[in-house]
């Protein structure tokens, strides 16, 4: 497996909602990856293994006692991800709507998981960094010892 998934590439659902993962990150995801609701109006894609370890205290939890207001808000916008023979995969139209997705995605490498954005949002939020931006990220990565 890759050891890291960085960048960005963008694709285009087809009529049928169907879209490929791009090259670039194919490894990096394995064989059986997720998608989850994320943040900021994005989708992640994860892989199996990265799924287990986040919700690995969640498989056992009692559902009178567990946060089923999380769980439910969650994993009801969740699922795998299959493909067909070709390698597509088929975006539900309840999680197009959910996220907004039309015909353009940006997929973004975020080291073990991809971010997938509707290529409006990503490009209003990201398509231009400016200078305060870019000190401010140089200001982050600081506090991480980089």
């Amino acid at each position: 497996m890759a050891k890291f998934m960085l960048g960005n590439a963008r694709h285009q659902l087809d009529e049928k909602n169907r879209f490929r993962i791009p090259v670039k990150f194919r490894e990096g995801l394995g064989a059986n990856p997720y998608y989850l609701p994320g943040k900021n109006g994005c989708m992640y894609i994860v892989p199996e293994e990265k799924v287990e370890t986040m919700f690995s205290e969640m498989v056992n939890q009692n559902p009178y006692t567990s946060d089923t207001e999380f769980t439910s808000a969650v994993f009801s916008f969740s699922g795998s991800l299959e493909e067909d023979a070709q390698g597509r995969a088929t975006l539900d139209k309840t999680i197009k709507d959910k996220f907004g997705f039309q015909k353009e995605l940006v997929f973004v490498g975020k080291m073990s998981y991809l971010e997938v954005w509707p290529a409006e949002k990503w490009d209003e939020r990201y398509g231009v960094l400016d200078p305060n931006k870019i000190d401010k990220m140089i200001q982050d990565l600081k506090k991480y010892g980089v």
